[in-house]
């Protein structure tokens, strides 16, 4: 619904995450870390395509990422009911300064009168149909016909202060404006890392398809879990049935879960993800990018030796990885100017393969054990003649 942009503050810094609303807040940070972005941020409106009037839209003061949210799960839901988008576009038009305007004129819409119609004859006709202008009440009904709509619409038009839009008129002066967000958002951002639906297995299999489960989110109390099996009629959650995996960490999809027997283990994935930094995320991402494992026992392993990898988010570009390398090795006199002549790619990749390290979507990880920046030597010399005899 809403495209929005993350630009970190950082000052030289240029990079900005690309997020598209409305979304959990796990998947946004999910985008910031692959974007490098853990400084102090400024969200900005890149692009709405239901409410283009919010395109590149600046307020005077700078909205929350949450704000910008509860503003596309709104949006979301009058853009279903094309006259209450109408009258948003409308009311959009007006002077707006703040986030809370924009969110605050979501509500009470249905106070606006919106008209089917694209111009001002279509709307004068309308007007005279409906008897909508007081001056024309006396006119007897055979002169009705002889009036101009478009006149009659113009003039109407013109005090109410209504506007066209996508072929309907809206009359925004009638609006009734309500304060529903003043301090704190009605709702908060959804916050989980794995989300399911869940429901008890039924006595005939094929009424599967027709039963409505419960949203279970991860990390989720323990205590509620099991009582949640109780609702659905169940001795143990495990006995349930899940479906419509949802997972705000993309390498662990609904693979890792064979069976509902799994689902303590990955919800104490979730409170043991949650309490992480959010550079020990990123690198958790990273490792499972760089293992592609699809078993939740070795993901567990992966958070229970963290410290055994090495992991650099600034890493954005195979290159920089190259250019970082040789800065390291190379000693301080060195002219780094030098180094912009190089096919840094290509000699970043010789370098990761010797390593054992992997350039990933949230930076270079090196391999359980291994090193990022430790330096390659040459072979020795017996170890090249052994070479040479075993050719």
């Amino acid at each position: 619904m809403i495209e929005i942009a993350i630009d970190e503050l950082e000052t030289c810094s240029d990079r900005t995450a690309y997020v598209n609303l409305p979304a959990n807040k796990n998947t946004v940070t999910d985008e910031m870390d692959k974007a490098c972005v853990f400084g102090e941020t400024f969200p900005r409106i890149e692009n709405c395509d239901d409410f283009s009037e919010l395109n590149g839209f600046e307020f005077d003061e700078e909205p929350t990422v949450q704000e910008l949210n509860f503003l596309a799960k709104r949006l979301e839901e009058i853009s279903k009911d094309v006259t209450l988008k109408c009258a948003y576009k409308a009311l959009l038009q007006k002077p707006m300064s703040t986030v809370n305007e924009a969110i605050n004129r979501i509500y009470n819409l249905e106070t606006i009168p919106v008209f089917p119609c694209k111009n001002y004859e279509e709307y004068g006709e309308i007007v005279l149909e409906n008897e909508m202008l007081e001056e024309l009440e006396d006119i007897p009904d055979e002169l009705y016909e002889l009036l101009d709509a478009d006149k009659v619409g113009r003039v109407m038009a013109e005090r109410e202060g209504g506007v066209f839009i996508d072929g309907y008129y809206v009359v925004t002066d009638s609006y009734e404006p309500v304060l529903i967000y003043d301090e704190e958002l009605p709702e908060a951002q959804e916050d989980w890392l794995f989300k399911l639906e869940v429901t008890g297995v039924p006595e005939n299999p094929e009424d599967i398809s027709k039963i409505k489960g419960e949203i279970l989110t991860l990390p989720a109390n323990e205590e509620y879990m099991r009582e949640l099996a109780s609702r659905l009629g169940e001795k143990r959650l495990e006995d349930c049935i899940y479906f419509d995996f949802q997972s705000s960490i993309p390498q662990i999809n609904e693979d890792f879960l064979d069976s509902m027997e799994d689902i303590f283990t990955l919800n104490d994935i979730a409170k043991r993800c949650a309490k992480l930094s959010r550079i020990d995320a990123a690198k958790f991402k990273a490792i499972l990018e760089l293992e592609g494992y699809k078993d939740i026992e070795k993901v567990e392993n992966i958070l229970n030796n963290l410290d055994e990898y090495e992991f650099d988010a600034s890493i954005t570009e195979p290159s920089d990885y190259g250019i970082n390398y040789l800065s390291k090795m190379l000693p301080p006199d060195f002219d780094r100017t030098l180094l912009e002549s190089i096919n840094a790619t290509n000699f970043a990749f010789k370098v990761m393969s010797k390593n054992k390290c992997a350039f990933t979507e949230y930076g270079v990880v090196s391999g359980r054990g291994g090193h990022l920046y430790s330096m390659i030597e040459a072979p020795r010399q017996d170890e090249v003649q052994s070479l040479e005899l075993s050719l």
